[in-house]
């Protein structure tokens, strides 16, 4: 089976849930409950472009990532790929999609291998996947680790004698040592120094620029992702409340979850900064298996209504590609 590129979107979403089972009750009676990480996502991504996909923890933001790329087994809902549903597809065809989506996870280090050397981590892709004879593959994981900036002279040592961001430049080259066409980036620089992230962001930048990526890029750190996104989704208990290109959700953000993370970010004047006034959320986020009648942010939400208490809002366009779930608009 061939993937091949498409007109319109490289990815379209509809209707994603995953609801995780899970026992809870004495020992005499136990009942199943469902945590219900995503319900109900829904969004597409164009290639070439960066999709930032933002949110508190609990929000449910790497889970969509990782049942897109079928880490997790959706509970309903869509998948499409390429033009490809691959919502169903068994762990064999998965494979093959596999060369054409990859992940950088979160922790540098927990996601390689340390009994493995460098030239190992970037290599075995190409060899799961069939690419290149052996001589060919070293080849290849020097020439990568040259592009995201390592020493060729690396390949054969081993993860723990690197600092958190060259870790993550080894987990980056490993995902492109199979050519990709979509990269899902789970919180890639959450475990970084500032100093270093910014070098890391850069480097995503670059090669975007030089292979043409497509990236889901998820953070919780909606500053940063503003930074590097063409376009922003943002998650609340496991539903996207507000979705528009980077530069309208910043200047103009609808939701008042939206707002209140927009206000947490610092401005760089410092008089412009002590004159604006913070949003502050009151209470917790409410539980994923009990979730609160009609809009889910409702009970933290001081512009909430007697609608709002009933009836779930749709996430509907409001002004030209600006989309928000929420009864005020």
């Amino acid at each position: 089976m061939n993937v091949k590129t498409i007109d319109g979107p490289i990815l379209q979403v509809k209707r994603l849930k995953k609801y995780f089972p899970i026992k809870r009750g004495g020992f005499l009676k136990k009942e199943t409950v469902f945590v219900k990480a995503i319900d109900e996502v829904s969004f597409n991504v164009k290639k070439g472009e960066t999709l930032g996909l933002v949110g508190e923890t609990g929000s449910g933001k790497t889970t969509v990532g990782r049942t897109i790329i079928r880490l997790y087994k959706p509970t309903s809902g869509q998948i499409i790929f390429n033009g490809m549903d691959i919502t169903n597809f068994s762990e064999n065809k998965m494979q093959k999609v596999r060369k054409e989506i990859q992940m950088i996870f979160q922790d540098p280090y927990a996601s390689l291998d340390p009994r493995l050397t460098v030239e190992e981590i970037v290599t075995e892709p190409m060899e799961i996947h069939n690419l290149y004879t052996p001589e060919k593959r070293r080849e290849r994981a020097s020439e990568l680790l040259n592009i995201i900036g390592l020493n060729p002279e690396h390949l054969n040592r081993f993860p723990h004698e690197f600092s958190g961001g060259q870790r993550q430049r080894i987990g980056l080259a490993r995902a492109l040592a199979v050519e990709p066409q979509f990269i899902v980036c789970d919180e890639p620089v959450s475990a970084l120094d500032v100093s270093i992230q910014a070098q890391i962001i850069n480097t995503f930048e670059d090669l975007q620029e030089q292979f043409g990526l497509t990236y889901l890029f998820i953070s919780h750190d909606i500053a940063m992702v503003k930074h590097i996104s063409d376009n922003i989704a943002v998650m609340y208990l496991g539903r996207i409340m507000e979705t528009a290109p980077s530069n309208e959700i910043y200047k103009h953000p609808l939701h008042p979850y939206t707002q209140a993370l927009m206000t947490a970010v610092p401005i760089p004047d410092p008089q412009a900064e002590k004159k604006r006034a913070r949003i502050v959320l009151e209470g917790d986020i409410s539980s994923n298996i009990n979730l609160p009648k009609g809009c889910r942010f409702r009970p933290r939400c001081k512009y909430a209504k007697k609608i709002c208490e009933e009836i779930e809002p749709k996430l509907e366009e409001k002004e030209t590609n600006h989309f928000v779930a929420c009864h005020l608009y």
